[in-house]
């Protein structure tokens, strides 16, 4: 419902719909004092009937609006020429075929605020797929960085594979006597294994490819054995 001139009555006061009760009151205030007929003196007669008319305006306005009960009685009568000025038309059943991400797009701004800034298609779109982009971006960064890795242990073991790994200074190494026992030796001489780990109880205790032998003093040990090696009895 507006007024005479077409405006609302908080168009009227020149305030915003959720003005409070003190800013309404400031409007009306100015207003009145602003065309009071006192303020009207030197004023043509068509001035002073203009400033009459948007005096009674301003009263009329302030009257309904400064009661409570009023005031929501006259908000609700805005409300649905507000709805029906705002809210677009859905679309149609044959957008979706057409263009599925353009189809939501104007569903959600059927149901948007209008002040709500707007969602294309292509925001839908990443909206709708982003989960699954990202999904396969982290797969292909996954793959991508175990080949490199799996590339750097094929570039570090691409030397002669029949020669041992470099020894430790401190590694001991065995030779198997005629006997059959086992003595141990300076890795820098000639043997047949190195010791890995020594004071091992069982072969259990042995990791995959090393050899669970015993030595001439009975202490058990874990071998790296060299080729030519020959189990003990």
């Amino acid at each position: 419902m507006s007024g005479s001139s077409g405006r609302t009555h908080y168009q009227v006061l020149g305030v915003g719909a959720n003005a409070s009760a003190k800013q309404m009151r400031d409007a009306h205030r100015r207003l009145a004092r602003l065309l009071h007929p006192d303020r009207q003196a030197g004023a043509s007669p068509a001035e002073r009937g203009l400033a009459e008319r948007r005096m009674q305006e301003v009263n009329a306005a302030w009257t309904v609006l400064s009661d409570p009960d009023r005031r929501r009685n006259y908000d609700r009568s805005l409300r649905p020429t507000d709805e029906r000025v705002s809210t677009p038309p859905g679309p149609s059943p044959q957008a979706e075929a057409d263009d599925p991400d353009e189809y939501w797009a104007s569903l959600r701004a059927a149901e948007v605020d209008p002040d709500e800034p707007p969602m294309g298609a292509a925001s839908f779109w990443l909206l709708r797929r982003g989960p699954i982009v990202a999904a396969l971006f982290v797969a292909v960064i996954l793959f991508v960085g175990t080949a490199l890795a799996g590339g750097g242990r094929g570039a570090a073991g691409s030397g002669s594979d029949d020669s041992p790994p470099p020894l430790a200074p401190d590694s001991q190494c065995v030779t198997r006597q005629s006997d059959g026992s086992l003595r141990t030796v300076d890795c820098a001489e000639d043997h047949e294994a190195v010791i890995e780990f020594a004071g091992v109880s069982a072969p259990q205790a042995c990791r995959n490819g090393e050899v669970f032998e015993r030595l001439n003093t009975n202490e058990g040990v874990c071998l790296r054995t060299l080729d030519g090696w020959i189990p003990g009895p």
